[in-house]
């Protein structure tokens, strides 16, 4: 840790007042125009991503829980709250490759169903260290993706593609088994019923 000494300077403002305006200045730019140290093309990445979750988000939200645990025509993720599980299993292990330079997806995964609050919050919590790392990403990186080398950007297009793979899923699945689709998420999209 480096401890840098105060300098003292002898001009009509105190130094830390210039310092703690400059910063309220940043922080008040930032909130809004939304501006990280993000790179362009991660930025415009980490927004199709939070339009991407925000559709989870919705159903987590605006379903009941028997809808969430509704049975549904498919193997082992076969519930919705399954599905918003193992996204979190998914995304854990993208973030985690950002750092390891590695997916790795372990051997098989675990699945819990977790109440609605804690499925919403880890996820808050994934998005959180997603961010803060695309923020000291410069977009070269290179992850091995199952013994190919993908570039952070195609690492981040996977992690999208699986999060609207199970939004479509979802979707259908509501239909088929009488589920209604949330105002808030089928009018935005244009969809029937």
């Amino acid at each position: 840790m480096v401890h840098a000494k105060k300098i003292i300077l002898h001009v009509p403002v105190k130094y830390d007042t210039l310092v703690s305006q400059s910063l309220d200045i940043i922080q008040s730019y930032k909130k809004t125009f939304g501006g990280t140290n993000m790179i362009e093309s991660l930025k415009a990445l980490h927004a199709d991503w939070k339009e991407t979750r925000s559709i989870i988000l919705g159903f987590l939200e605006e379903l009941s829980d028997a809808d969430l645990d509704k049975i549904l025509p498919r193997k082992v993720l076969n519930t919705i709250r399954l599905q918003a599980y193992e996204l979190t299993l998914f995304q854990r292990d993208i973030v985690n490759s950002l750092t390891t330079k590695v997916v790795d997806f372990g051997d098989e995964y675990l699945y819990e169903n977790w109440s609605k609050q804690a499925l919403a919050e880890r996820m808050a919590d994934l998005d959180a260290q997603l961010e803060k790392l695309l923020e000291t990403l410069d977009g070269t990186e290179i992850i091995d993706y199952f013994g190919e080398k993908r570039n952070v950007h195609q690492i981040i297009s996977v992690m999208i593609g699986h999060e609207n793979m199970h939004v479509g899923q979802i979707i259908a699945f509501c239909y088929a088994t009488g589920i209604e689709v949330p105002k808030s998420i089928s009018e935005p999209m244009a969809l029937e019923g």
